[in-house]
């Protein structure tokens, strides 16, 4: 990267990482107000847009990034107001994941981008690197729930055996394993589950080094 596009990407993440942070906070961590009807499921969804407006904003170091992040988060959009009109629809769920998993994947390079450029330690450095290891995990929630469409039954609950399992749980055993606590209450059948999950908890325990390494490269250096 140039010193020009270091400086805009810079520019473009800093002061605005903390409002993605908390709405990233939100909803990840609010997602059971989903099961209090559709209107609960609608301003779910209309917070989880704002998390997404936020990326772009974050995103406008670049042209591409731009059109990129708005063109896949609109497409989302569009998709998530159709499955909370009809949440049995398969092929709404199928769209918002194809849109997510782009969108949450550019989303974590940005950050990761920001945290290799960076020259100090400040508050959006330690913002920025929260926020990176949360969309982690919200990155293989899509994953999880576009493998369960292609693949059914990749995923059990234990509690709800003979349930197909809901995006809601998928959300809960993806922060289980990105951490690597490791429950057993909601368990990969599929082989290919089994990868998956085993590639979050890798990219989870190699994060937390590799971060650490540089947030304390950069306070050394300093």
């Amino acid at each position: 990267m140039t010193q020009k596009q270091d400086l805009a990407l810079e520019h473009s993440v800093e002061g605005k990482v903390i409002y993605l942070l908390a709405l990233v906070v939100l909803v990840q961590f609010a997602y059971p107000v989903t099961a209090y009807g559709t209107l609960a499921l609608v301003l779910y969804e209309i917070l989880y847009v704002s998390m997404l407006v936020v990326g772009v904003l974050l995103g406008r170091d670049s042209r591409f990034h731009t059109i990129f992040m708005a063109v896949t988060g609109a497409i989302y959009l569009a998709a998530s107001l159709a499955y909370a009109a009809n949440p049995t629809a398969t092929w709404t769920a199928v769209i918002t994941y194809l849109a997510l998993i782009p969108y949450l994947g550019m989303l974590v390079w940005i950050l990761g981008r920001f945290l290799v450029v960076a020259k100090t330690i400040t508050r959006d450095v330690l913002y920025a690197a929260v926020a990176l290891y949360l969309l982690l995990g919200a990155l293989f929630v899509p994953v999880y729930g576009l493998l369960d469409v292609m693949i059914p039954g990749s995923f059990r609950d234990g509690s709800f055996p003979d349930a197909p399992a809901q995006w809601q749980q998928l959300v809960y055993f993806s922060y289980t394993t990105l951490t690597s606590s490791g429950y057993g209450d909601i368990l990969p059948i599929s082989w290919w589950g089994r990868s998956i999950a085993n590639l979050e908890m890798i990219a989870g325990v190699l994060f937390i080094t590799i971060v650490m390494s540089r947030l304390v490269a950069l306070y050394t250096s300093k």
